[in-house]
């Protein structure tokens, strides 16, 4: 650490330069990029130095620095000089003269005061300290002893019953002829006793706390406590009271039993003013047991004693009417005294203890009133029922009292409700019996009897030496269980108790501040997990705003797409069904020329679904009818390349038949709507639909007949065939329909073979939509014409195929080439 007032510059100056070679900058130029990359500026008293940053630096520490500066502080002065020393006599100054001129001789002529060290003088000095004052009785204290040395003295004292027992036993022993046995061994004995058994059970670990330090008053129902109104615990049920709230005016000596413990403890009390049994008690004028919270809750009933709280009187003066109140939470009537709320126009009835069980609300307060000049203090209790509970209160249940069939739903316990009522009345009969006769015992606190080791217990007893130990020993042992069997196990010895009811383990001390920081820091990720928890929520409502605004925006895309490009999106919807049926994807993609290499060679106008949809967003379809023609051009660049028993066939006849089903639901669809030719959009008004003859299998038998159908055309006869079967193919399943759909298939390819039949070309690849299509490239090729292609285009009717495509047959290729109903990109 730097001391202030140091001047480091100087001493950096004096100390020797760094091994690293620096080099003074005349001008302050800077550095260029190379230079910068080699080597850093430093400026030292005012001068500019530059360093290479790859020469090796000395590393010297603020330590050595200073010390290196006293070292050479010290080697500038002299060693010669000697500091003054005072002679006070004679004698001292004639000794150092002497021993001076005797240094003279030794030093061949040279001065010895030049090297000679200075030597330390020490004289002894008579010195008589004055006494030291008395101090102030403020600086005495007394110092508690530890617990290990307490431990060594007798703390035992005994009381009456002690003595009367010593005096027992001593006549015995008198009677006997053996000595008597004095107070100090019986009070030596009974504190070992009672160490030792504090040591056992701290070994064995029974040692708790018989405090509890969210203890309540059961009768106040405050924990909150006070030097002059602590909280006391009975020794034999544990019941907290104020000594207040009880009237104990002092804390006695040694253990302190309830009235109820005191007087009657091994039978169970019963409240004249509510049915539940437990809490703390007192004698009424008559000679029964009350609640002392129901004394003071009930209007009409008092104390004779106000300071001793007891015993309670005016029970006589409670009207009948308050005795017939049923009580709306355990739903007795004519059992106890129930008081009502507090609110007005509220007649809602309650036991006080019922109230207490039930966590409702109830305050006393006290009231300081001035009437004619004097001041009069008293009391304002105020009680509600669950309906009209103040709001932000909290129920505090008081689980004190026994045991008590609950009929409403506000006292009822969670496992209580889950339990499962039997209807058996010998079940109930039972089940009752079992209680009552369990109801003595459960008043009794179970006692834990203390235990001394049979070695231990020798070793106290050859720590006395008494006439016949091993029978006064025993008999001092009994004595002494007894004891703490009716102290319900207390301990005799006061600091014992004292420890056992609030002293802390060692551990528990040491781990205060770990639980007090383990608690903030709980609290810190709770408030953390409260903020992400929050901004998580924000987000989500976010992410839900945005989906809402896609969707929104979406609708509105939709609906601008459909008062715009009308005719697109009935095309890609139509599209979006054409490639469903074929889940192969067979036609989905174009074909590629590195599999087949001579498809062009064949095939002058590849296409495929992929090349529609481009076609279709790019608005290239003014009208349905071009839509049809790259559909056929699909299906007859299949059949046409591949032979009739391939796969690929197949599926180009398959996606014939059903993609015409489509495309002539398409059609009737779009003839509904009205669209315009040039634009593709709406009609200003919806054209009028021609009236349509009822569906009936009549037609269908008609139309079947050859004969019926002997006036038409053959691509009329087509067409109206084609919509009988999607007429009847829409109907449900029948027989009829199965029938019918059978015949009119048969009849559609006799009617196409027919139609194919009629040019003198090969079989043609039908789409059977509605339009037919004639390549006479392959003409061309055999009349010696070529490279002439020639495509004729006959008119098109709804339904019905506008044009076949003649092309010779290619049975000869293999059925393993790809189908080639797909667009490919020329390579060059």
């Amino acid at each position: 650490m730097r001391r202030k007032g140091r001047c480091h510059r100087g001493a950096a100056a004096r100390h020797p330069s760094s091994p690293c070679s620096t080099k003074h900058s005349p001008t302050r130029e800077t550095l260029t990029y190379a230079q910068a990359q080699r080597m850093v500026e430093i400026e030292i008293e005012g001068r500019l130095h530059r360093i290479s940053i790859f020469d090796p630096l000395e590393i010297i520490l603020e330590d050595d620095l200073t010390a290196q500066e006293m070292s050479e502080c010290n080697s500038n002065k002299e060693n010669s000089e000697r500091p003054p020393v005072c002679l006070r006599t004679k004698r001292h100054k004639n000794n150092r003269v002497k021993k001076k001129n005797e240094a003279l001789p030794s030093a061949h002529g040279t001065l010895a005061s030049a090297s000679a060290l200075p030597e330390p003088k020490v004289r002894i000095v008579e010195y008589s300290p004055p006494s030291a004052p008395r101090r102030p009785p403020v600086y005495y204290k007394f110092i508690e002893k530890s617990a290990e040395e307490l431990d060594n003295e007798v703390e035992y004292d005994m009381d009456e019953e002690d003595y009367a027992w010593l005096e027992i036993v001593n006549e015995k022993r008198k009677g006997d002829c053996v000595s008597a046995v004095s107070q100090s061994v019986f009070e030596f004995l009974m504190d070992r006793f009672e160490k030792e058994s504090y040591c056992e059970n701290q070994k064995q670990g029974e040692q708790q706390s018989l405090i509890d330090e969210d203890a309540v008053c059961c009768i106040c129902m405050d924990g909150e406590c006070q030097n002059s109104n602590v909280i006391l615990f009975c020794d034999m049920c544990n019941l907290a009271v104020h000594q207040e709230c009880y009237g104990v005016p002092y804390i006695p000596e040694g253990q302190w039993l309830c009235r109820h413990c005191l007087q009657s403890r091994a039978r169970p009390a019963d409240c004249v003013l509510c049915p539940n049994k437990g809490g703390a008690f007192k004698k009424t004028d008559d000679d029964r047991w009350g609640h002392v919270v129901c004394a003071l809750w009930i209007p009409e009933v008092g104390f004779a004693n106000t300071v001793f709280i007891e015993p309670i009187d005016g029970v006589r003066n409670i009207p009948p009417a308050r005795w017939k109140l049923t009580c709306y939470l355990c739903k007795q009537k004519g059992v106890g005294a129930c008081i009502q709320c507090h609110k007005a126009n509220c007649y809602t009835a309650f036991h006080v203890t019922c109230a207490q069980r039930a966590g409702l609300y109830m305050k006393m307060e006290p009231v300081k009133e001035l009437a004619g000049g004097a001041t009069t203090f008293s009391v304002r209790k105020t009680a509600y029922c669950d309906a009209h509970t103040p709001p932000g209160c909290t129920r505090r249940p008081l689980n004190i009292y026994g045991e008590v069939e609950m009929k409403n739903g506000v006292c009822r316990k969670e496992s209580s409700v889950k339990t499962v009522r039997s209807t058996s009345k010998v079940r109930k009969k039972a089940k009752k019996a079992k209680k009552t006769l369990s109801e003595p015992c459960a008043v009794l606190p179970p006692v834990c009897a203390p235990y001394i080791p049979p070695q231990r217990l020798n070793r106290i007893a050859n720590q006395v030496a008494i006439q016949r130990k091993k029978q006064f020993v025993e008999r001092a042992h009994s004595y002494w269980l007894l004891k703490r069997l009716s102290r319900n196990g207390a301990p005799l010895l006061r600091r014992l108790q004292s420890s056992l009811q609030s002293q802390r383990s060692t551990q528990q001390r040491e781990n205060d501040e770990e639980i007090q920081a383990a608690k903030e820091k709980l609290k810190y990720w709770q408030r953390l997990r409260h903020d992400l928890e929050r901004a998580r929520l924000l987000i989500e409502l976010l992410r839900k705003r945005e989906k809402l605004k896609r969707e929104q925006v979406k609708v509105e895309q939709m609906a601008l797409e459909l008062r715009l490009t009308p005719l697109t999106v009935l095309l890609r919807s139509v599209l979006d069904q054409l490639q469903e049926k074929d889940p192969a994807r067979i036609f989905a993609q174009p074909v590629s020329l590195k599999e087949v290499p001579d498809y062009l060679d064949h095939i002058k106008h590849p296409m495929d679904f992929a090349t529609m949809r481009k076609r279709l967003e790019a608005q290239g379809y003014r009208h349905l009818t071009e839509f049809e023609e790259d559909f056929n051009l699909i299906v007859d660049n299949c059949m046409k390349y591949n032979a009739k028993d391939t796969v690929f066939y197949r599926a180009a006849v398959r996606l014939r038949d059903q993609g015409g089903v489509v495309l002539r639901q398409a059609r009737r669809q779009a003839d509904s709507i009205g669209f315009e030719e040039a634009s593709g959009m709406h009609l200003p008004e919806r054209p009028a639909a021609a009236p349509r003859r009822p569906f009936s299998w009549e037609d269908v038998d008609r139309l079947l007949n050859p004969a019926n159908r002997a006036h038409m055309v053959l691509e009329e006869q087509l067409r109206e065939l084609l919509d009988k079967l999607d007429l009847t193919c829409a109907m449900k399943s029948s027989g009829s329909r199965s029938k019918r759909a059978k015949l009119l298939k048969k009849e559609i390819a006799v009617l196409r073979n027919k139609l194919s039949q009629q040019h003198s070309q090969p079989p043609p690849a039908e789409s059977g939509i509605g339009s037919f299509e004639e390549e006479s490239a392959q003409l061309g090729q055999e009349t010696g014409e070529e490279g002439k292609h020639t495509l004729s285009v006959r008119p098109s009717l709804p339904g019905v195929p506008t044009g076949l495509v003649s092309c010779h047959s290619r049975c000869h290729r293999a059925a393993s080439r790809p189908l080639g109903g797909h667009k490919v990109e020329d390579p060059e």
